[in-house]
């Protein structure tokens, strides 16, 4: 099945846990107190229960400390007016990548002055609002995957990496999972930028965490089942319920990225900015002597710009205060002050290099690739009706447009998904850059089915022992293979018979087609896109007795398509006809039964089934 065919709908409140069974982080200071923990009330009014409850109380603590990422609305760097000159960047350091790569604490050091870094940002809780122009706080990224988020976050301005195939093995750690759950790609990536952290992503959260309580149930007598004892748990229990549905969506056979992030982070979840969030972000105090804050237009999926001012030493640049005083990049999380909204984190973009003035003829690409993973070559500018195709700007931002088919592309940004016209055209697609004007094309060709071949199923012939019937079964291929028609689905239509012979009673009536638009699987290498159903060849039996008089019964079938995205309701477009045939041959004895390449011959006098 497609990954569209297969929708993730997941709704957890906060991200999962990562980490070493019991570990905690350096810097935790988040850990829940046994009075956070909410244990009803007169659950365990027995005295002999109380060494049930004190076991609970310590594992509930425990769950809460093997949260990969955890944020309070309060948890953020005190606020500061900005004294002195106003703010104007015009300092940047020419090798902040080197920098940050050498990071260990995602900080590096900085002479006085303004600096204004582009950053890329990153979901950290799924499920919750992405508000466009939301104001941030900057607070300390904490959680016992703080390291992991904070060294893949330092390391991803050295490598040209896709930004949503990192969100995704973001959305991977924060739901506990472990390297072995994780798709090849997010894989790639773990080898390439953390694999020092490798280890840290050996063991899966929710397992570990389930295996530490059947130790406990093996030394306290009477304690309650697990799942009893989640429930129990109340506020830690919710959150190893929320990591149980995450991790259990997640392992699900993929789908699109588009998909995966409508139901992580849903399209009514990108709302305008409320009326209580306009005004001007206040800066956050990280040091005596570094002032920052995050600001954006935009939200997960778009870039922000985070903005540093480094105050100069006080009084004499002797007794121990440094000249350079550390400034935090991605040891930090912007903190949106409300459970309702996505924390971000963050990665200098390119570099981090500010964004350079237009010139007059700037040089900007569009990348692609398909959603389908076969056929094997997905930069093909050739695509079935309906394909889908991430499509990447070289530029920081883009406004997209098309023309030539009935395609679309969503949303504008510096990436976006490009579906395929639901009929044969050429389409050229359009990105223009949003600070420079700077223009890009790339143009497809999108092709219909061209011809079915069906393929027999091994031991599927349908016979009766001395009656002039024959039938097979079939798997169902539409060519060519160098193109996916996933994204379809399709209907035989019903079509009046042509009998003769021994098959005239059935002249005139239907062959019973499935009225429903069926979906598509993927390409198989050789055949096509396969569909899902699999077809049921039959010529019928006609009530009549021996001798047999030769004749066939055909059809010219209508096959029809339609989008998987409007599905059975349509519209629905022509694309071919087959024909299909059973004949009892001229010497009364042969059956044959034929459609689209596939052949059956059987005799009247051979034994049911065969």
């Amino acid at each position: 099945m497609t990954w569209r065919k297969r929708m993730i709908i997941v709704a957890f409140a906060l991200c999962s846990a990562l980490g070493a069974a019991g570990g905690v982080a350096s810097g935790w200071a988040h850990g829940l107190t046994v009075a956070q923990i909410g244990l009803p009330g007169g659950i365990f009014g027995n005295p002999k229960d109380i060494a049930v409850r004190q076991a609970l109380s310590e594992f509930g603590k425990s769950i809460g400390a093997q949260m990969p990422f955890v944020i309070s609305t309060s948890d953020a760097y005190p606020t500061t007016a900005l004294t002195g000159a106003p703010f104007a960047p015009n300092n940047f350091p020419a090798n902040l990548s080197s920098l940050l790569r050498n990071s260990v604490d995602g900080t590096i050091s900085l002479p006085p002055g303004d600096y204004a870094f582009t950053v890329d940002v990153f979901c950290m809780k799924a499920h919750a609002h992405s508000p466009s122009a939301h104001q941030y706080l900057v607070a300390p990224l904490r959680g016992s995957a703080a390291d992991v988020f904070r060294a893949l976050n330092s390391r991803l301005p050295s490598y040209a990496l896709n930004h949503r195939a990192v969100q995704v093995l973001s959305w991977y750690i924060q739901a506990g999972m472990s390297y072995a759950e994780m798709r090849p790609a997010q894989q790639r990536i773990v080898d390439q930028v953390i694999p020092d952290l490798k280890g840290r992503l050996a063991g899966d959260v929710y397992e570990q965490i389930r295996g530490q309580y059947q130790q406990v149930v093996g030394r306290v007598p009477g304690m309650p089942s697990f799942e009893d004892a989640v429930g129990r748990l109340g506020s830690p229990g919710q959150l190893l319920l929320q990591l149980q549905t995450l991790r259990t969506e997640l392992m699900q056979p993929p789908q699109s990225y588009e998909e995966l992030a409508r139901a992580l982070v849903p399209i009514e979840a990108f709302v305008p900015a409320s009326k209580g969030n306009s005004g001007v972000t206040p800066w956050s105090r990280y040091s005596d002597r570094v002032l920052v804050r995050f600001v954006t237009g935009g939200n997960y999926a778009t870039p922000g710009t985070y903005q540093v001012r480094v105050l100069p030493p006080s009084g004499s640049a002797t007794g121990g205060d440094p000249p350079n005083p550390k400034v935090p990049v991605t040891n930090v999380v912007n903190n949106p002050g409300t459970d309702s909204v996505q924390p971000l984190t963050q990665t200098p973009s390119g570099g981090g290099q500010p964004n350079p003035e237009p010139s007059a003829t700037p040089e900007v690409t569009i990348e692609s690739q398909t959603t389908a993973e076969v056929p094997e070559n997905r930069d093909r500018r050739t695509l079935g009706v309906g394909e889908e195709v991430l499509l990447t700007f070289s530029g920081a931002n883009a406004h997209w447009s098309l023309t030539g088919g009935k395609g679309s592309v969503e949303p504008n940004g510096k990436s976006v998904i490009y579906t395929a016209s639901i009929t044969a055209a050429t389409e050229t697609i359009t990105a223009v850059d949003t600070s420079t004007a700077a223009k890009a094309t790339i143009q497809f060709t999108v092709i219909l089915p061209t011809a079915v071949m069906d393929e027999v199923i091994p031991n599927s012939i349908k016979h009766e022992h001395d009656r002039p019937d024959s039938g097979m079964r079939v798997h169902v291929y539409f060519q060519p293979d160098t193109v996916s028609f996933e994204y379809i689905d399709v209907i035989e239509r019903d079509i009046p018979s042509v009998a003769t012979g021994v098959y005239k009673p059935f002249n005139g009536d239907g062959h019973d087609p499935n009225k429903k638009a069926l979906p598509m699987d993927k390409v198989v290498p050789g055949k096509g896109t396969e569909w899902l159903p699999v077809d049921n060849i039959y010529s019928g039996d006609p009530d009549t007795r021996a001798p047999f008089a030769p004749g066939s019964i055909s059809f010219q079938i209508p096959y029809v398509y339609g989008s998987v995205s409007t599905g059975r309701k349509g519209p629905f477009y022509d694309m071919m006809v087959v024909p299909q045939e059973s004949l009892l041959d001229k010497d009364g004895i042969t059956l044959k039964s034929t459609k689209a390449g596939a052949t059956i011959t059987t005799s009247v006098s051979n034994a049911t089934g065969t």
